[in-house]
């Protein structure tokens, strides 16, 4: 096994605003028990280990959208679509699903053209 000290800032890795994220977590933590509280200190530990879970995921989350060029965010968008086209044809008989099947074809090409 290998004896090297790797840098937590090290060249190549992202860097984060641990404060920023350390606040959003403790915003989400108030949040959730505004009204009400855990019963007790080992609850009030995993509740925040939750919200800190949860803020780091979405920073990260919030990186990785930032960093997509705009042909991914095409394909994303034409992914939601292409989902949301299921849906209505996923309907009931006796609903209409014309009007709503064509907007969503309308906007998949002008997503496709625009790419």
């Amino acid at each position: 096994m290998q004896n090297r000290v790797i840098l937590a800032a090290a060249e190549g890795m992202p860097k984060y605003d641990r404060a920023a994220i350390m606040a959003h977590a403790w915003k989400i933590y108030r949040r959730d028990w505004a009204n009400a509280r855990p019963a007790d200190a080992q609850a009030r530990r995993k509740s925040f280990s939750r919200c800190l879970k949860s803020a780091w995921m979405t920073t990260k989350w919030k990186v990785a959208e930032a960093l997509k060029t705009i042909q991914q965010r095409a394909a994303d968008r034409v992914q939601e679509l292409t989902t949301e086209l299921m849906r209505v044809d996923a309907r009931p008989w006796l609903m209409r699903t014309s009007a709503d099947r064509t907007d969503i074809l309308n906007q998949i090409a002008i997503v496709k053209r625009s790419a």
